[in-house]
């Protein structure tokens, strides 16, 4: 018996194990985030987290294969909320649970002028909108968003490494 509850939890760790290799499989040619919270007047989050775009773009980054030098497509990531409860402007203790944001596909990185085409859209394979909140209790959210649990300690950190992890999910093969 004990060796048939060693096995099992060798198996469930394979298996855990090979989801994060399979999305080490995917590659990418680039990753861009930035921040564009202009439509709000009063955003305050990047007083809170400034290094918002750069650890977004880690956490991506972190569950691909980014080759600059590869025939892939690149995407750039921009948020554009970031909100409590749907306000922008965050309270003292700098938490919020919502980000909002695009995500586009631009054609492979290989090409000289890839790095300036990001603003053209001849060069976009795809765009799609991503809406992410974190919440400590279940409750019923509108089609479309996507829900996560994170311990109340961490959301900020559970939030952008799901919000990564969406991205990369809808990343094509």
């Amino acid at each position: 018996m004990n060796l048939f509850k060693t096995t099992v939890l060798c198996s469930v760790f394979a298996l855990a194990a090979a989801g994060p290799l399979a999305a080490l499989e995917k590659t990418l040619s680039g990753v861009e985030v930035t921040s564009d919270l202009s439509s709000y007047e009063e955003a305050n989050v990047l007083k809170f987290w400034p290094s918002l775009d750069e650890d977004l773009a880690t956490a991506i980054s972190s569950k691909l294969n980014i080759d600059d030098k590869a025939d892939a497509p690149r995407i750039s990531v921009e948020i554009n909320k970031v909100s409590v409860d749907g306000d922008t402007v965050l309270p003292d203790s700098g938490e919020f649970n919502t980000l909002e944001g695009t995500v586009t596909t631009h054609e492979g990185g290989n090409d000289p002028e890839a790095t300036n085409k990001a603003d053209d859209p001849d060069s976009q394979i795809g765009s799609y909108a991503l809406r992410m909140t974190a919440t400590s209790a279940e409750r019923e959210m509108p089609d479309g968003w996507v829900t996560v649990a994170p311990s109340q300690d961490d959301f900020y950190t559970a939030l952008v490494d799901a919000y990564a992890t969406a991205i990369v999910e809808r990343i094509e093969e």
